[in-house]
């Protein structure tokens, strides 16, 4: 077991075990988990699942399964769904994705330092990052693989063949969870070997160690080549601001204040590990790898290769690697105290996440109920209002009617479907594309709080022509809900109501 020193020491082997453990907390003991594109992930496992044979999703989607870098929980999900049910199924392979990120950053620590560092605890807190509250699960999935795999390399040189073909069956399992993590490994790998050129002469045998990260290179292109549209686009209205923001933000979810508290509390006892740090205050490799990221991130567009939202990805990560670097303290106290402040940290921020979590899944499960006035098998448009001008807190509710796939195996407008990257397609090209992912948005303008009627009216027309059966309109005080022609109020809740079409009542 590593130790920080002889004489007394604290059992960090089980420490870090028992962080890990406590990570699966949120996810499969809160009965609604608050991530925000959860609904929707678990919506397109349920198709995957179900819908080759046959019923009624059948009719709505179509699943076209090809080797793309974005399966990581797809997968895994689909394989389990067979015996455990896709909700299940969904619950367990995504609350172990924090576990595994949590391997992935002791391995690493253990590879770079030679033994669990207590900056490996205090980046614990980054763990639980915004992309993981946003819900972009096969991006973390791909992220706690990418970090065991360079833990890997940090390790060992990938010199013999065999070492070489496990590093090409490593990169290719990366890049098929996410492409951007299989980026991220691909800094990582470079921050390793940048770290230890003395010469130009240095350059080839780094190039051969590492050429079997590059293989993924082949299915990118096969994959891309039928690619439409740009794969690039910068849409920032404020870029520095916007960049300042995701590196601000990297732990955004939960309550503001207290999610930018934590941050600086882990940059002050950062900060402290520094300068309590051995001669060498930072391991040069983990140092490099986390100024490419926090570089990459800086540099992403908004849009790459048609995902969203890469450097908001990218900056907790690069933040995590840059914590990661500090070497261990001289001395045993401060190092063992180090540890413990990790612990502390990352206790706060687990347990504020499951406690904003448990206290909305009741209000959630209330909400859910209105489902059971959906025809099965129908049509269910989702209307969605944002309830205030907080940005800052993420939830599940824009993808809450995600939920009527599985429950109803009902069609709803929730689903994402991102160019050449989808595995299910709408059948109807009218419904594909009017009516996927962000078409539930009606605006509410702020800060003075007003709902965009005219667009929610705009919108239940639309509804309505396209034959839904049922329309959920969520954020709207039910007084306020325009009610189109051939549909009544099946159920109303202050802010929520349900409405079905007449002959479906």
């Amino acid at each position: 077991m590593p130790q920080v020193s002889a004489g007394r020491s604290l059992p960090l082997g089980w420490l870090a075990a028992a962080a890990a453990l406590l990570a699966l907390v949120p996810v499969l003991f809160v009965p609604i988990p608050g991530l925000a594109d959860a609904p929707a992930h678990l919506a397109r496992h349920y198709i995957l699942s179900v819908a080759p044979s046959g019923g009624p999703l059948a009719r709505y989607f179509a699943v076209q399964w090809q080797w793309i870098a974005n399966l990581g929980e797809d997968l895994p999900v689909t394989l389990l769904s067979h015996w455990l049910g896709a909700e299940l199924a969904t619950r367990l392979v995504t609350a172990l994705i924090a576990p595994l990120t949590i391997a992935g950053l002791f391995a690493l620590s253990r590879a770079a330092h030679g033994r669990i560092s207590a900056s490996a605890f205090l980046a614990l807190p980054l763990v639980l990052n915004q992309a993981w509250m946003y819900g972009f699960l096969n991006y973390c999935l791909g992220i706690g693989l990418a970090l065991l795999t360079a833990a890997w390399l940090y390790a060992r040189k990938p010199e013999t063949v065999a070492g070489q073909l496990g590093l090409v069956v490593a990169a290719l399992v990366v890049w098929t969870a996410h492409m951007a993590s299989w980026a991220t490994l691909l800094l990582l790998a470079a921050g390793n070997e940048l770290a230890g050129l003395r010469s130009v002469r240095d350059l080839w045998p780094a190039m051969r160690r590492n050429w079997p990260l590059l293989v993924p290179l082949i299915p990118l292109l096969l994959w891309r080549s039928h690619s439409s549209g740009s794969d690039f686009a910068w849409v920032y209205e404020d870029l520095l601001r916007t960049k300042v923001a995701v590196f601000a933000g990297a732990l955004r979810g939960t309550w503001m204040k207290l999610d930018f508290a934590l941050l600086a509390a882990v940059g002050l006892a950062s900060l402290l590990a520094l300068r309590w740090a051995g001669p060498r205050q930072l391991e040069p490799r983990l140092a490099i790898s986390g100024l490419l990221l926090a570089a990459g991130a800086l540099a992403a567009p908004e849009f790459l290769l048609n995902s969203w939202g890469t450097d908001l990805r990218t900056a907790p990560i690069a933040l995590m690697i840059l914590v990661l670097a500090i070497t261990p303290a001289r001395d045993a106290r401060r190092e063992r105290l180090l540890c413990l402040v990790g612990l502390a940290l990352f206790a706060v921020r687990l347990g504020s996440v499951t406690w904003v979590w448990a206290a909305r899944s009741p209000e959630l499960e209330q909400r859910l109920t209105m489902l059971n006035a959906v025809p099965r098998g129908g049509r269910l448009g989702y209307i969605y209002v944002r309830p205030d001008c907080d940005g800052w807190t993420l939830t599940p509710d824009e993808k809450l009617a995600s939920y009527a796939v599985v429950r109803r195996e009902a069609f709803t407008n929730t689903l994402f479907m991102v160019d050449n990257a989808r595995l299910v397609t709408i059948r109807d090209p009218h419904l594909q594309e009017r009516w996927s992912s962000d078409s539930q948005r009606v605006k509410r303008t702020c800060p003075d709080g007003r709902i965009d009627m005219a667009a929610l009216r705009d919108t239940l027309v639309k509804m309505r022509a396209d034959g839904f059966d049922a329309i959920w309109v969520s954020g709207v005080p039910s007084g306020e809900v325009p009610l189109p022609t051939g549909f009544g109020v099946a159920h109303r809740l202050p802010a929520e109501t349900m409405l079905v079409r007449s002959s479906n009542r």
